[in-house]
């Protein structure tokens, strides 16, 4: 069963029986939860083999002063494992999610 399959059995749980079954209820609950859990191992298992996986990018280092969330003014980013150059992104006051955009 592949990511989009699993999204719309969760979907499909909650929103065909209305929330009359408690156990597909929770079952969908379950079901989103482990799909997070999966989600942050698959970066940090990217982390950890990079070196062994195309594609993989990681930041490498942080610069300047960090915000009231602590994030910081600048980021390095190494486009694949024990490359010898980074590139650098900046912050902007543009924000997505919700804190508004």
């Amino acid at each position: 069963m592949n990511h989009d399959e699993l999204k719309d059995l969760i979907a499909n749980l909650r929103n065909e029986r209305k929330h009359s079954d408690e156990l597909c209820y929770n079952a969908a609950d379950e079901l989103e939860e482990m799909m997070a859990l999966l989600e942050r191992q698959q970066v940090i298992i990217r982390r950890i083999y990079a070196e062994h996986l195309p594609n993989t990018w990681f930041v490498a280092g942080e610069m300047g002063k960090k915000d009231e969330n602590g994030l910081p003014e600048r980021i390095e980013v190494c486009p694949a494992y024990g490359c010898d150059w980074t590139q650098i992104y900046e912050r902007t006051p543009t924000t997505i999610g919700g804190m508004g955009s």
